[in-house]
């Protein structure tokens, strides 16, 4: 049984590390093409045309061959919960297709694709190692030829299972699968992404401020997400071939690549605008970028040039952020923080995962105690509304059925 575990669970450290390995290749691609296409380095405006005709015809070929890559999330939660398994044919391939999209200027990131393949090589392994676990008995002969088989020898999790995924060897997998790809970012030559906005000086008298900034960043947040909303509906309810929305998304790029270039890509590589050059922009023209790059996230997300939306979408919240802390008497990288946080966080839908990835990236180390606290307030925020949504509904239910 002890040699059992240890060759199941070497097997899956050594696949994780190989999968890290795989994701760190991507980010390395996608960031090495980036820099050599570079939209517009020569005859610009024919050859970003010429190079999104490109990008735009290898989408649409893709998207009618093996459908949307990198394979959306919610698909494959929809795909586990009907089948518990999911499809991962295509698994290597959307480490390719995706940086090469990315090239295309798209205003989103590569997350899309590191979340997803994770997830994929995730179940896949679990797969693979469930497999290995009921099969144990048929012999050393087998049990190897089914490590060196990637395809085969794999057992779907029943659909019924309500048995949770994690445990301590997953947990074990995925950090290695973590490092190796640090380790390969590292040794393979990329630049640090972290980048900090400044520092901070605050007191007792930002303190007065930190309410009204979180407000002020959850209300901008709302209505911005809803205005998002409302262009997905128009395009979505108007265009609805296919090629149509390539053409529509790749204007949209084409567009801004011509006219204010900071919007195209994710937003994490051009964050040291923010840090820089940029805190020293009006407030109009903050507010300008952040409102046209919101509006390319969302055409691109909903036009078939898919990618990523965490960087943008906190690249937009921070610069607004920036404009903000112009009009008030408050330590300026404070109220960056507040506002980019419970903006980008509401925008997201997601408060750990902006507060995280802004505490960790781009916030200097005396506010990460802010950037937990308006994480958790944010956290709290929308868990009640989610409650009081719940009760109002169970209210109308109620009174239906009376």
């Amino acid at each position: 049984m002890l040699v059992k575990r240890i060759v199941i669970g070497g097997y899956g450290l050594l696949c994780s590390v190989g999968l890290g390995s795989f994701l760190g290749g991507f980010y390395l691609l996608q960031g090495t093409l980036i820099h050599l296409v570079g939209l517009g380095t020569t005859w610009r405006p024919v050859f970003n045309a010429a190079w999104l005709l490109l990008i735009g015809g290898l989408i649409y070929l893709v998207q009618s061959t093996t459908g949307q890559l990198p394979r959306p999330l919610g698909l494959i939660r929809a795909d586990l919960a009907h089948t518990g398994t999911t499809n991962y044919r295509y698994l290597l391939l959307q480490l390719v297709i995706p940086a090469l999209i990315l090239t295309s200027g798209t205003s989103l990131g590569p997350e899309a694709t590191l979340v997803s393949t994770t997830v994929l090589g995730g179940v896949w392994l679990a797969e693979k190692q469930r497999w290995l676990t009921l099969h144990w008995q048929d012999g050393k002969r087998a049990i190897l030829k089914a490590m060196a088989v990637p395809h085969r020898a794999l057992q779907p999790r029943p659909a019924t299972s309500t048995a949770s995924w994690w445990s301590p060897l997953v947990l074990a997998e995925l950090a290695a699968g973590c490092f190796a790809f640090y380790l390969t970012c590292k040794f393979g030559g990329e630049p640090s992404v972290l980048v900090l906005l400044g520092r901070a000086h605050w007191g007792l008298r930002e303190w007065a401020w930190l309410l009204p900034v979180f407000l002020a960043g959850r209300l901008v947040g709302r209505l911005e997400l809803r205005l998002m909303v409302m262009l997905r509906r128009l395009v979505l309810g108007r265009v609805r071939r296919q090629a149509s929305l390539l053409l529509l998304g790749g204007l949209a790029i084409y567009a801004a690549s011509l006219w204010l270039p900071a919007i195209n890509y994710s937003g994490m590589a051009n964050f040291h605008l923010l840090a820089g050059s940029w805190q020293h922009q009006s407030a109009t023209f903050l507010i300008a970028a952040a409102l046209a790059k919101l509006a390319l996230v969302t055409l691109c997300l909903n036009t078939g040039w898919i990618g990523g939306d965490i960087f943008p979408v906190l690249f937009c919240a921070t610069a607004q952020g920036i404009a903000l802390s112009q009009f008030l008497p408050a330590d300026a990288v404070f109220v960056i923080a507040v506002f980019a946080i419970s903006a980008g966080g509401t925008i997201l839908e997601a408060p750990l995962v902006a507060g995280g990835v802004m505490g960790i990236m781009f916030l200097p180390p005396n506010l990460l105690g802010i950037c937990a606290l308006v994480t958790l307030g944010l956290w709290l925020a929308d868990r009640k509304q989610h409650l009081l949504l719940v009760d109002w509904v169970h209210q109308w239910a109620g009174l239906l059925a009376k």
